[in-house]
């Protein structure tokens, strides 16, 4: 009989831990699917997303796996329901991971750790204030920034960042930007019968990869297209050229066939122009500037931002906790430091082997150096959990002191 009992009692909370993870589940794949819930920060390239919220709350009161399951059926659901790019299977593991992961730090850091891990996290948010603080200073001093927000006017040109003399901080923060390439559009061409490959702006030679509307109207005879032209406009205007030569398989090759102009395979040799060439004229693009903003804004004034707001928790922390003794002399503040330590803990492992998965799946990242892809992820990640951890502490405090308490109770 009383094993029974006992089995019923299993069987039922087995059924609780479903409907709460199904209830969470659900409202995680509404708010990463449906109100696209995320916070974008302009010029720090952050986009803060809050479906994770959600996911975490099975995680701490169903168990460790409950929580990868409900990070996991996130994934799934709310990459189907709204498709942003193709599935990776490899991201779902790692996303049920972190969920186990917030589980089991969960536990593990009980309320007889909390002084040494508030310690530890003021000692952790300090050195990340500190180290944003560092790159504000160095690249204020090395002249690549004037103060604490990078504005991308403000900042130099590739070409004359790369004559100047920077610190190894300011390197490193500066190469995070070095696959961010301006594109580069041909918009007039009268001048010589071979276009030119590159247009040079400070020193720094940007490969021309775009042909704009009638920028060859003034063009006859022969034509020489180098095959770093990879988009040429159908009205560019080439209809007075007797013969396109180029690469075969290139750009030049089908537009050749779609204007009617008979194509002739050659190479074409390497060309460059410049402000100062005549009958030529380009535009260009201002992404190099624009992501290098965003990652300056990132490791200086976002971990800047991260270390103090966290530190300032901890401290609203402490504070509250001994404001809010119960009668047995415990805490019933249910607080930031936990969840701050869990959600970014498991944010920073998952966003380290995304990094590497995504690697090997997205042909733009293979071949780029691991650390500069990284870097700027685990930054937007430690951010990004911070705000999560405080949001989940105010709701947290409503759920566990409100009615659904004695619901939350049936959980365990």
């Amino acid at each position: 009989m009383e094993k029974s009992k006992k089995t019923f009692q299993n069987r039922r909370k087995i059924l609780y831990r479903i409907a709460f993870t199904a209830v969470f589940s659900a409202l995680a794949v509404v708010v990463k699917a449906f109100t696209n819930l995320a916070l974008n920060i302009p010029g720090a390239g952050i986009k803060i997303g809050f479906s994770g919220i959600f996911t975490f709350f099975p995680a701490i009161f169903c168990g460790p796996v409950w929580g990868g399951v409900a990070s996991a059926l996130s994934d799934v659901l709310g990459h189907f329901i709204a498709p942003d790019g193709a599935y990776i299977p490899w991201l779902t593991l790692t996303a049920f991971c972190g969920g186990v992961i917030k589980g089991l730090l969960w536990k593990a850091l009980n309320i007889k750790t909390e002084k040494k891990v508030r310690i530890a996290l003021i000692s952790v948010f300090a050195a990340i204030g500190i180290f944003g603080g560092a790159v504000n200073i160095s690249l204020v001093h090395d002249g690549v920034m004037k103060g604490i927000v990078a504005q991308q006017d403000e900042l130099p040109l590739r070409g004359q960042l790369e004559r100047m003399t920077l610190s190894p901080l300011s390197k490193m923060t500066v190469s995070l930007a070095k696959y961010n390439k301006d594109t580069v559009t041909l918009t007039e061409h009268t001048g010589s019968d071979t276009l030119f490959r590159y247009y040079e702006v400070e020193g720094y030679k940007n490969t021309v990869t775009k042909i704009g509307k009638g920028a060859l109207s003034g063009c006859t005879g022969e034509l020489y297209i180098p095959e770093t032209y990879k988009t040429i406009a159908d009205d560019a205007g080439a209809e007075n050229v007797t013969v396109i030569k180029g690469v075969k398989g290139s750009a030049a090759e089908a537009y050749a066939g779609k204007i009617g102009v008979p194509f002739e395979e050659a190479e074409v040799t390497e060309a460059t122009a410049d402000d100062t060439t005549e009958g030529v004229a380009f535009s260009a693009t201002d992404t190099y500037r624009k992501y290098l903003a965003s990652y300056i804004n990132l490791l200086a004034f976002g971990l800047e931002l991260a270390g103090v707001v966290g530190i300032l928790f901890v401290v609203i922390n402490i504070i509250a906790s001994k404001a809010d003794k119960g009668e047995d002399g415990q805490s019933r503040v249910l607080g930031f430091i936990r969840i701050a330590v869990a959600c970014v803990v498991a944010g920073v492992i998952v966003t380290t082997a995304n990094t590497f998965i995504l690697r090997e799946f997205l042909a733009a990242w293979q071949g780029r150096a691991i650390l500069i892809l990284l870097i700027p992820r685990v930054a937007e990640e430690v951010l990004s959990c911070i705000l999560q951890a405080y949001i989940i502490s105010l709701l947290f405090g409503v759920v566990y002191r409100g009615k659904l308490k004695q619901y939350i109770d049936k959980l365990n």
